[in-house]
């Protein structure tokens, strides 16, 4: 039976994975957690969830002796990116110290063992020309922190694919949303504030930034079976992008959103509210991922727009 580990598996990407695996086939299940967003002890048995902070050396080297193994998703990491501005040091010192710790830690205890390495498609940041989608080979130049996190993982990633002959898979997944998606994201913050005009809790005016920023949303549940992919087929040492390959505007959430909802809403532009730091188009060229793995997004963004509306209904 396959032994997976998955680090910051209590975030909302992290259960969604849980469930995938579990529901995909058999597999032995590990789950390292911090700070939990959500419970996960009715997924996977208490035993197989092992709490610690992986800025600790020891916590990582503990990890991996305890589990021993065959295929690890790295998605610990601390992932706000409009907090990373305020918590610049933080989030830089902390991202890359977490994918330190674990890489130096499989290359000591399982060196075999498969990583799967989750940067972020915000490394681009600044592109010059956004006229297409983005493909692998498009520099990079992050705007925020958090980016600078996510570039420095990568080149630890390719560091330890070099050096060490670390089997490692890196993946830059484009924006992702679903059920359970705290509302520090755009999406689950929107529709929250529609549910609740809905109900009469707040006035019906919601106030925003930039409704020109435009962003390639994937439903989690679809990611995560990239993920999946990547682990089985991905080629080692390789970087792939992961997005829909559509970009969608802030403007056009708010008119699903509206679409969806009783409720007549005003919306008020508000220049203290855009991102000075925020990247203005972010659209995936996946080719090389689908091409690697024949993987395809299936679900529709209405569909999983509607699904967090409902999440917050109920």
């Amino acid at each position: 039976m396959t032994k997976i580990l998955i680090t910051g598996a209590g975030g909302f990407v992290g259960t969604h994975l849980i469930r995938t695996l579990k529901s995909s086939g058999e597999a032995e299940i590990f789950a390292a957690v911090y700070k939990a967003t959500s419970d996960i002890s009715s997924l996977i048995p208490t035993d197989h969830i092992i709490a610690g902070d992986l800025t600790d050396f020891a916590y990582a080297q503990k990890l991996i002796e305890l589990t021993t193994p065959d295929v690890i998703y790295h998605l610990a990491a601390l992932s706000v990116v409009h907090s990373s501005m305020s918590q610049a040091t933080t989030v830089m010192n902390g991202n890359t110290t977490i994918s330190y710790n674990i890489l130096e830690a499989v290359r000591q205890g399982a060196p075999k063992a498969r990583v799967v390495a989750i940067s972020s498609g915000n490394v681009y940041g600044a592109v010059q020309d956004t006229s297409h989608p983005l493909d692998e080979k498009t520099p990079l130049r992050p705007l925020n922190p958090y980016a600078v996190s996510k570039v420095t993982q990568e080149m630890l990633a390719l560091q330890y694919y070099l050096a060490y002959s670390l089997d490692v898979v890196i993946l830059r997944p484009f924006n992702h949303t679903g059920i359970g998606q705290t509302t520090d994201f755009v999406i689950p913050k929107l529709a929250k504030q529609f549910v609740d005009i809905e109900k009469g809790v707040i006035s019906p005016v919601i106030e925003v930034g930039n409704l020109d920023t435009i962003r390639d949303f994937t439903d989690v549940s679809d990611m995560v079976k990239a993920y999946i992919l990547a682990a089985d087929k991905g080629l080692s040492g390789e970087i792939y992008n992961i997005g829909s390959g559509t970009g969608h505007a802030i403007s056009e959430i708010l008119e699903v959103l509206q679409s969806l909802t009783s409720a007549k809403v005003e919306i008020k532009v508000k220049d203290d509210l855009v991102r000075t730091a925020d990247v203005p188009v972010l659209v995936a060229d996946a080719s090389k991922f689908r091409k690697a793995t024949s993987w395809e997004p299936k679900i529709p963004l209405s569909k999983t727009i509607l699904d967090i509306l409902e999440s917050f209904r109920e």
